[in-house]
């Protein structure tokens, strides 16, 4: 069976119908399927939250983050190991707190990490599944 990790980017992708948006879908439908598992990290939930919060109201963001946890994902919440993990990668990286959290828990389960930010790709023994994003000056 699939393992997989949703970043930020990921769910982003899909919410604002973005290039990569098939490849999510796919993800979810496999998840659906019972072919794949997928993890939706507390950061990466808390960091959509926020950023919807800057663009939304109140009740859209709260509508659109009750829509991402209607998918079938697995929420996990922060745990001693895990910390310990993302504080490794944090060390050795470049990555944001809430990255090394998320990039962590793929590592954790030998998943791979579905994202577009292209700081990831320091990160040592990380499994990635890279959606399409544009570079500035693109």
């Amino acid at each position: 069976m699939s393992v997989f990790v949703l970043d930020t980017s990921a769910i982003l992708t899909l919410l604002n119908d973005e290039d990569g948006q098939e490849e999510v879908i796919s993800l979810l439908d496999q998840a659906r399927d019972g072919a794949a598992v997928i993890y939706l990290p507390f950061m990466a939930l808390m960091e959509l939250e926020y950023l919807l919060l800057r663009k939304a109201s109140h009740e859209e963001t709260q509508y659109l983050l009750a829509l991402v946890q209607a998918w079938r994902l697995q929420k996990v919440e922060s745990d001693e190991t895990w910390g310990h993990r993302a504080a490794e990668v944090k060390a050795v990286t470049s990555l944001s707190v809430a990255d090394a959290w998320i990039a962590a828990l793929a590592l954790l389960h030998d998943a791979r990490l579905v994202h577009k930010d292209p700081e990831f790709e320091g990160v040592p023994g990380l499994q990635m599944l890279t959606l399409p994003y544009k570079v500035l000056g693109d």
